[in-house]
């Protein structure tokens, strides 16, 4: 089976009051669909910061078309560095050892985390963390971002 993209263009000719169109038609194989497995563990937040930064770059580099393509592969990136970032046993430790939380206005992965919070120590980790309301955040130290959101 072919995928048929039909292209009409029309071109005016204001000056002497003609018109003309024309249609081209470009055929293309159909493409196999393939199958899509998901990873139930992670929370998303690589993925849409990864979205959100792929289709700025992409749309500045190639319009509209650009951004989607930008975005796509933004949030695949984002997903699979969101879950080589944080092991299970930093996830674990931080659900198991709850803090007293703190009011921040902007939780997302990649945003940073105010100097006036005081991150907690994840033992053998080179990360920090931090409760804000119910949800536990894991912050880089060095830059204060967030990196990771526990769900």
């Amino acid at each position: 089976m072919k995928n048929v993209l039909v292209l009409t263009s029309v071109a005016l000719c204001l000056g002497a009051g003609a018109s003309s169109a024309q249609t081209t038609i470009i055929t293309q194989p159909a493409t196999e669909a393939t199958e899509v497995q998901t990873d139930p563990d992670t929370t998303g937040g690589g993925a849409v910061g990864g979205a959100a930064t792929g289709a700025v770059a992409g749309a500045v580099v190639g319009g509209p078309v650009g951004a989607v393509v930008g975005g796509l592969a933004g949030a695949v990136t984002g997903d699979i560095t969101e879950d080589a970032a944080v092991p299970p046993e930093t996830q674990t430790y931080v659900m198991e050892n709850r803090v007293a939380p703190v009011t921040i206005d902007n939780v997302a992965v990649g945003a940073a985390v105010p100097t006036s919070v005081q991150l907690q120590q994840i033992p053998d980790s080179e990360y920090q963390y931090v409760y804000v309301g119910e949800q536990p955040v894991i912050v880089e130290p060095q830059t204060r971002k967030i990196i990771y959101i526990v769900k």
